[in-house]
């Protein structure tokens, strides 16, 4: 729990940096190009990829993380599903607001922390549920996906709380490319200044 909480205070730290360069720095091509539109179609595949595995992942753990170990569904095939839907979302974020700078800024920031965090994770659910787990760990992947080994029950207990978690972040995310829209078009109508202009 502490080290959810550390995690989460992490990732709030960032935020205004993340939205000063979302807001201020300079897109790394012409909005009217056909890289900035490749660049941004690819950021919607990104974020919509992150949000379909970490909704996939919600319906499975709910509020069983830590209180048993879950083996089914995206956890048959890899030990953190969720923090591969992050890698996709931060990777999204960038590419949508079609910055560089904000690419790999989000990217240094969320990969080694939820890497950090999961080696941290392992070792405590290792203490705490023994040769369950460590039989597990050599079952399943840290990240990379094994499919072969997928399985799930027909029937699964849903969490309704982290539905409601999962549909409100689904929601923000979403949100995402109209918030870059309205900022391209303040930026059009000089109400919001760059004030860097990338070299590249």
């Amino acid at each position: 729990m502490l080290l959810r909480k550390l995690r989460m205070y992490l990732l709030r730290l960032v935020f205004v940096p993340i939205v000063l360069i979302a807001v201020f720095v300079s897109p790394s091509w012409s909005p009217e190009s056909t890289m900035s539109f490749s660049m941004e179609s690819v950021g919607y595949l990104f974020l919509l990829t992150g949000l379909i595995i970490r909704i996939w992942c919600s319906l499975y753990i709910g509020n069983r993380k830590s209180k048993e170990v879950v083996d089914q569904g995206p956890y048959s095939i890899s030990r953190n599903p969720l923090y591969i839907g992050s890698f996709f979302l931060a990777i999204g974020v960038g590419l949508c607001f079609e910055n560089w700078l904000l690419l790999l800024f989000v990217s240094a920031i969320i990969v080694p922390v939820h890497i950090i965090t999961a080696k941290t994770e392992e070792t405590n659910l290792e203490l705490k549920f023994g040769e369950q787990y460590r039989m597990y760990k050599q079952r399943v992947p840290r990240f990379w996906p094994r499919f072969s080994n997928y399985n799930s029950p027909d029937i699964i207990e849903v969490n309704v709380n982290s539905i409601r978690r999962i549909a409100m972040d689904t929601v923000s995310i979403l949100l995402l490319p109209q918030i870059e829209d309205l900022i391209e078009l303040l930026h059009n109508h000089g109400i919001i200044p760059f004030l860097w202009h990338l070299p590249f």
